[in-house]
């Protein structure tokens, strides 16, 4: 299933459902929030269909476009307006058309969509889990820092935390350990975005084309983070995958999130 939805601020947004069928529990289902759906969503599905055990209502958001992937979209909606210059768009281009918005996106996300697919769908509302890849990864940890209570978990799966001079580290750094007591974290990263970055995608021709909208260190970054939130108390919990690149990484990250998402107990939920 899905909806063409117009926000209040009028950018348009395509937003996927996934329900379990059959009769959900006296709850509801836990509630991912699938962030980056154009990347996300079809390897999400095949962790449902793989799983035998996690049931799980999942809602994709992406963008009202049939273009594919829009990077200035990405930029737009994930990140927050750069301190630094940032990186060209993935693919090419010489600069980007929007400065980052993130905080409107995140105001249609909680105050537009969450309360009406919580209407609308047998979810629990105490099990929502957040989830996003490289840049909505980066938004999933701005969105823990500015919103700690608006999700149970939160799954950053190869987060950008490069972007903006590591801005999101300096700002955890800030916040101190109470900002995010009582939420739930996974990280998660390939083996082989430690060195080369986000590898070219394949719409990008050409020997000579460059890797784009990457840098070096994402494995030290992304274990840094983890280790810096489980110093302030924080549920977090980092996972490597050996042998992943940025997309191929895409596969176990999304079922890694899942696994995540339906672990807590059900008995403490269910009460």
């Amino acid at each position: 299933m899905q909806e063409r939805i117009t926000s209040q601020r009028k950018r348009d947004y395509l937003v996927q459902l996934h329900v379990p069928q059959g009769d959900p529990p006296r709850n509801g289902y836990p509630l991912v929030w699938l962030l980056d759906a154009p990347t996300t969503w079809a390897p999400m599905q095949q962790a449902l269909r793989e799983s035998d055990a996690a049931q799980a209502v999942i809602v994709g958001v992406g963008w009202d476009d049939t273009g594919g992937v829009d990077p200035n979209l990405r930029r737009r909606d994930f990140t927050l307006p750069a301190r630094t210059t940032p990186p060209p768009p993935r693919g090419g281009g010489d600069e980007w058309d929007e400065d980052g918005d993130a905080a409107v996106f995140r105001a249609f996300l909680l105050d537009e969509l969450q309360p009406r697919m919580l209407r609308e769908l047998p979810a629990d509302p105490r099990r929502q889990c957040l989830a996003g890849h490289s840049l909505s990864g980066l938004f999933v940890l701005h969105t823990l820092l500015e919103c700690p209570d608006r999700f149970e978990c939160f799954v950053a799966a190869s987060p950008s935390i490069w972007w903006d001079g590591a801005r999101i580290r300096d700002e955890a750094t800030r916040s101190g350990p109470d900002a995010t007591t009582g939420a739930r974290v996974l990280i998660t990263v390939g083996s082989r975005e430690q060195s080369v970055g986000p590898e070219k995608p394949p719409s990008v021709a050409g020997n000579d084309e460059p890797a784009l909208l990457g840098e070096e260190h994402m494995v030290d970054n992304a274990s840094a983070f983890a280790a810096l939130l489980q110093s302030q108390g924080v549920d977090c919990r980092f996972e490597l995958f050996e042998d992943e690149t940025h997309h191929s990484v895409l596969g176990p990250a999304m079922a890694a999130a899942l696994a995540f998402a339906v672990s807590i107990d059900d008995a403490a939920t269910h009460e």
